[in-house]
Formats: structure tokens, C-alpha cells, sequence
């Protein structure tokens, strides 16, 4: 399969009066934000930068240093690009927005190899996005305002947001940033504070 830009010719209209984000859009403070998901025990990341209309693009890289062999003395890296759309977005509350996850598109097909600069690449499928416990693609996200109430998100969601303790001994009672939930894993996607 080919990367393809899907985001074609997108309109964002608020009315200055009523400050109303238009049916199917996200309430973005700017055109487009980028979303982090990732361990901060691992090297592995996927990022994703979502626009208002629900199209993204993104890409996942897990580094293994250690899985080396002939031609690829540097280690091996798992990667993927990607690209994609949610869409039915209808908001749940004043704290949250539903959406389904419609299209995606990888860059290279799952399982293809590569040596790029003495490392072995691995094309991967969108880690965040999918249930890998499953072996298949995840279609119903939460997206979630800043603001929102802890108690009334899972808490497997929350273990995700890497600001949660942030300089304080208790956890913040209300999200601080952005986030995206994968509803069928608890995976969770989060802009930076």
C-alpha cells in the first residue's frame, strides 16, 4: 500500500458569537495538534498530529539496539507512517467527543525489512491505534478536553498520561491537557503540557 495524504481541502468555521465548533469537527484550540503516546519505561512512541476535521497523519518508532546481526550492526527500529481519519464526531458532554475511526493507511506493508544506516527497519502497524491482542485495527476513540474530570475517565486510560503527577504528591483532579482514548485497549494519546 502507498502513504497517501488524505486530508484533502478541510473548512473550519466558528462563529465568533457563539464560539460553536461546526458539526463533525474537533474543538481544537488551533487547525491541528500533536497527540503522544508512549511509555516512559520504553523507547516506543507513536505520535500523531490530528487536525480539527478528524484526519491525521503519524508515525510509531520502537528502537532495539540489541537485535543486531549481519549488515545491521546498529540494532533494529520497528517503525510505521501513517495516515488516517476519524470521523462521526458527535460530542458525548461538555468534557468529551466520540468518534470512529473510519481510514487508515500505513506507509509499508506490515512485516517489510529494510537497512537504513546499519539499522534493520521493521514496518509495523500504528501502535495505539489497533488491539494488538486481537491482531486488529481499534474503531472507537474518546477525545477528551482539557479539564476533563479523572473520575470520569478509565483509570487504565490515565496510567498513559505521562503529566499526571506532575509536581505534586496527588494526582490532578482534572486532565490538564488534550487526550484521546482508544476505547477498546485504554491506550491513551496526549498532547504535551
Amino acid at each position: 500500500s502507498t502513504f497517501t495524504d488524505i486530508s484533502e481541502n478541510s473548512t473550519t468555521e466558528t462563529t465568533s458569537e457563539t464560539n460553536t465548533i461546526e458539526d463533525n469537527q474537533l474543538p481544537l484550540p488551533k487547525e491541528s495538534a500533536e497527540f503522544s503516546f508512549l511509555s516512559g519505561a520504553g523507547a516506543w512512541r507513536t505520535i500523531i498530529t490530528l487536525n480539527r476535521d478528524g484526519t491525521f497523519t503519524g508515525w510509531y518508532l520502537d528502537s532495539e539496539m540489541g537485535e543486531t546481526g549481519e549488515g545491521y550492526p546498529m540494532g533494529s527500529a520497528y517503525v510505521c507512517d501513517f495516515s488516517g481519519r476519524f470521523e462521526n464526531i458527535k460530542k458525548v458532554d461538555e468534557h468529551s467527543y466520540q468518534m470512529t475511526l473510519t481510514d487508515i493507511k500505513t506507509e509499508k506493508p506490515v512485516g517489510e525489512e529494510w537497512i537504513e544506516d546499519g539499522i534493520r527497519c521493521v514496518a509495523s502497524e500504528p501502535h495505539g491505534l489497533n488491539d494488538p491482542d486481537n491482531n486488529q485495527e481499534c474503531v472507537e476513540f474518546i477525545f477528551y478536553l482539557p479539564d476533563t474530570p479523572v473520575d470520569q475517565v478509565p483509570e487504565a486510560f490515565l496510567d498513559w498520561w505521562p503529566y499526571r503527577y506532575t509536581q505534586e504528591t496527588e494526582p490532578k483532579g482534572t486532565l490538564s491537557c488534550y487526550g484521546i482514548l482508544n476505547v477498546t485497549t485504554s491506550f491513551g494519546f496526549f498532547t504535551t503540557e
